[in-house]
C-alpha cells in the first residue's frame, strides 16, 4: 500500500470533473459543469446543474481519506467520495477533482470505513443476463456478499402557483435495495424469501429453515446479514 502521487496509468483511467463536459459523465464536483436534465413541464426540457438542484447527492459531504486497489493487487491511497446520482467515485489531487471511468479495473473501493464493489447485477434471479453496472456498498463480505446500492432521484422544479413559492429541483434519497453476490457470478437483487433461496439454492433447505426459525425478514439488512453469515457457515 503507498500514497503517492497520481502515476500516469491511473491518470488514463479518470476523467477531469473540474473540466468535464462529457454527456456521458454526470459529475458533482464544485465546479458543475455537467448538466442534469431536468422536465419542467410548461417550458418543456431545461438544463441546471447540481447548484440549483436542493440537497445533497453524495453519500458523504466531502472527500474522505479512501483507498483504490486494482485487481493486479496495487493500492493507493487517495481523498475519495461517492456521487450517488452519478453512481461515480471522485477524487481529489491537488485541488483537481477526477471520475473514475474505468470502474470495472479496480477490486474494490473504501472511502472513510466504507468498502465499495463495482460490479454487473441483475434485477431478479431468473435474469440470465446483465444489463447493467454499478457500485455497492459491501454490508456483509464472504463468499456470498451481502450488497447496498445507495439510490436516489432529481425531483423537478415546481413553479409558482397560488400560495406556493416556487421550488427548486431537489435531490430525493430513496430506500436502499439489496442484493447478494457469489463468487463468480453477478449481483442479483434481493424482493422476497424466494429470491433469497433461489441465489443460495445449494443449501435451500438449510436457508429456509434458518429464516423461520429465527423470524428473520427480508426487507431488513441486519436480517439478510444473520442469513449471509449462516449460509457461510455451511
Amino acid at each position: 500500500m503507498k500514497t503517492v502521487k497520481l502515476p500516469l496509468f491511473l491518470l488514463c483511467l479518470l476523467i477531469s470533473v473540474n473540466s468535464a463536459i462529457s454527456q456521458n459523465v454526470i459529475p458533482g464536483s464544485e465546479i458543475l459543469l455537467d448538466k442534469l436534465r431536468l422536465n419542467k413541464v410548461m417550458h418543456g426540457i431545461e438544463y441546471e446543474t447540481y447548484e440549483t438542484v436542493a440537497g445533497d447527492p453524495f453519500l458523504f459531504g466531502d472527500f474522505h481519506e479512501g483507498e483504490i486497489i486494482f485487481k493486479n493487487g496495487e493500492a493507493f491511497n487517495l481523498n475519495l467520495r461517492y456521487d450517488i446520482y452519478a453512481d461515480q467515485v471522485h477524487l481529489k489531487d491537488n485541488d483537481q477533482i477526477y471520475g473514475i471511468i474505468h470502474p470495472e479495473t479496480l477490486a474494490s473501493i473504501r472511502i472513510d470505513t466504507v468498502k465499495f464493489l463495482y460490479c454487473n447485477f441483475v434485477n431478479s434471479p431468473s435474469d440470465k443476463s446483465p444489463e447493467e453496472s454499478s457500485y455497492f456498498i459491501v454490508k456483509k463480505d464472504g463468499k456470498c456478499k451481502l450488497l447496498i446500492k445507495k439510490n436516489i432521484r432529481v425531483q423537478d422544479a415546481e413553479l409558482p402557483r397560488a400560495l406556493q413559492d416556487a421550488r427548486p429541483a431537489k435531490f430525493v434519497h430513496l430506500a436502499d435495495t439489496y442484493y447478494l453476490k457469489q463468487e463468480g457470478k453477478y449481483a442479483v437483487r434481493i424482493n422476497s424469501k424466494k429470491d433469497i433461496t433461489a441465489i443460495l439454492a445449494d443449501k435451500k433447505n438449510d436457508i429456509d429453515k434458518f429464516i423461520r426459525t429465527e423470524k428473520l425478514k427480508t426487507k431488513e439488512v441486519d436480517d439478510l446479514a444473520k442469513i449471509v453469515t449462516f449460509y457461510d457457515s455451511l
